[in-house]
């Protein structure tokens, strides 16, 4: 396979994720552009200054509901500790990340508890960096003119500068308030600009193994929104994999069938959350709404499928709900448009749905899941699918326990 670099995989991911983020469409955006502005004003090299803006593009992915976004958009947050950590859990795993991860982690440290650290727990400056940008979006209001509130925020933001506030990044921030093209360009820049700008310490190589890796990070998005999905997409990308060796194909197609399990709900993130955690049946229009995650997801990898490699992955992916008959969704893909890759992830979806638990129902045993699987595939699912798996109920029940395993692991 050709190597793929972290940039050609992230900068897609990020750019995605800030336009379909349901919680916090934007404000990710936004907060990217101030902090690189205060990191290049406060000189920090160029991996301190990739790391900051990385961090700032994904600060706040550990916000999981409605309520928890609508505590972190008022001026002073309470509790900021929970979202900061799970956004850390999202992303520490990940080697490359570790330095973004931590970031994330304290990036509501106030100046008194970073200057009265212990060295157990090492709070990085660009924290305090990415505490002022976030504070600085959160108090511009977005339907007044941006230039006639310079005054108000700075004001606010100086009389915290010594207890919340970091007093050379208030300086820095002081400095860039005065010129209008840094107010301008917060609403103006785009996310892929901004990038753009980066000269990124993410120009790392990765084998397939890495992109392995990167994908199950990214799915942990999507996947920690719920308790019930924590290991979802886990699952899915094992129970993928091993469905594709039973039709030989080889390491690096059933790599890719992992990596589709993998980043299969991404578009989830552009679902409201009380959906997927609803207890009981969504509605007509609820479930029509839960219809666009699918779309969701081919919008959010679409850069990826210009390359030949991803290209496979992104098909599948964005195809998951789709149905031999047509009756599937979003593009109403009948049998012959959809290759047998695309059917084993549509396979290994549903049958990891009707094995894990639901806010509405206890996860089901193998033997039952088949069952109701038997029913369908006369017409929605492939009979030469099922007939291929139903003999490997014991090794199907092993990457359930391995994934149960996993999501133990993970402390959610």
């Amino acid at each position: 396979m050709k190597r793929l670099t972290l940039k050609e995989l992230a900068v897609p991911m990020i750019k995605s994720i800030d336009s379909f983020n349901y919680l916090l469409k934007s404000h990710h955006r936004r907060v990217a552009i101030i902090s690189y502005n205060l990191g290049k004003e406060l000189g920090l090299n160029d991996k301190n200054l990739s790391n900051l803006v990385v961090a700032a593009s994904l600060h706040d992915i550990g916000a999981l509901s409605i309520q928890e976004r609508d505590m972190l958009i008022k001026e002073d947050v309470s509790n900021p500790t929970p979202h900061c950590e799970m956004g850390y859990k999202m992303l520490s795993s990940f080697e490359v990340f570790e330095d973004i991860s931590k970031i994330i982690k304290h990036h509501h440290v106030k100046y008194s508890d970073y200057v009265n650290q212990n060295d157990k727990d090492e709070i990085p400056f660009e924290s305090c960096i990415l505490h002022l940008a976030d504070r600085i979006d959160i108090l511009i209001n977005t339907n007044g003119y941006i230039l006639n509130q310079i005054n108000d925020i700075v004001d606010k933001i100086e009389k915290k500068v010594g207890k919340v506030f970091h007093p050379d990044v208030f300086k820095a921030f002081k400095k860039l308030s005065e010129s209008q093209i840094f107010w301008l360009d917060i609403n103006n820049i785009s996310m892929g600009e901004l990038l753009n700008k980066i000269d990124f310490s993410l120009d790392l190589d990765l084998d397939l193994d890495k992109i392995v890796e990167f994908s199950l990070t990214i799915s942990r998005i999507i996947d920690f929104r719920s308790k019930f999905t924590a290991s979802h997409s886990y699952t899915v990308g094992h129970l993928a994999s091993f469905i594709g060796s039973l039709f030989d194909y080889d390491e690096e197609i059933c790599k890719k069938l992992e990596i589709a399990g993998y980043l299969h709900d991404i578009g989830k993130i552009g679902i409201n959350p009380e959906l997927i955690e609803k207890n009981g049946k969504l509605t007509d229009e609820e479930y029509s709404i839960m219809k666009l995650h699918p779309y969701y997801t081919g919008q959010i990898l679409s850069e990826l499928s210009s390359s030949d490699w991803f290209k496979d992955i992104v098909y599948w992916a964005k195809n998951h709900h789709e149905k031999n008959d047509g009756s599937g969704y979003p593009n109403a893909l009948k049998d012959f448009e959809l290759d047998k890759p695309a059917k084993i992830l549509a396979y290994a979806d549903v049958l990891t749905a009707l094995l894990e638990d639901r806010p509405y129902r206890k996860g089901l045993e193998v033997d039952e899941a088949l069952n109701i699987i038997s029913k369908d595939i006369s017409s929605k699912l492939s009979t030469e699918m099922f007939d291929k798996i139903k003999p490997h109920k014991n090794e199907i029940k092993n990457i359930v326990k391995e994934s149960q395993e996993y999501r133990k692991s993970l402390n959610f």
